[in-house]
């Protein structure tokens, strides 16, 4: 037995349905294919700026390590001694200034 369908519009019908379905289709899968590149990329990025912050963060420790050898008594004394000449005077070079009332 064989169907047969009434008029030759329903026939062009069905192809157009489909073609559109398949258009529709590949337009789809671009698009998955697009966004999963984006994506990677988006990941790419985040993984260097994360390495970049952790980076940073491992010299901003070792800055304020510096900082604080640098600030200690004892390397402030050590450098004006050595590079600046200062010496604690003796008690008869120790002049007290009064402020006028």
């Amino acid at each position: 037995m064989k169907l047969s369908l009434p008029n030759e519009s329903a026939g062009v019908t069905e192809w157009v349905l489909l073609a559109v379905t398949g258009l529709i289709f590949v337009v789809s899968a671009i698009g998955v294919v697009w966004s999963v590149h984006q994506t990677r990329l988006g990941y790419a990025e985040l993984q260097t700026l994360e390495a970049d912050r952790d980076a940073l963060e491992s010299e901003y420790e070792r800055l304020l390590l510096e900082q604080g050898a640098f600030a200690d008594y004892a390397r402030v004394d050590q450098v004006a001694r050595e590079e600046l000449g200062m010496y604690t005077p003796p008690a008869g070079e120790v002049v007290i200034v009064k402020r006028a009332q």
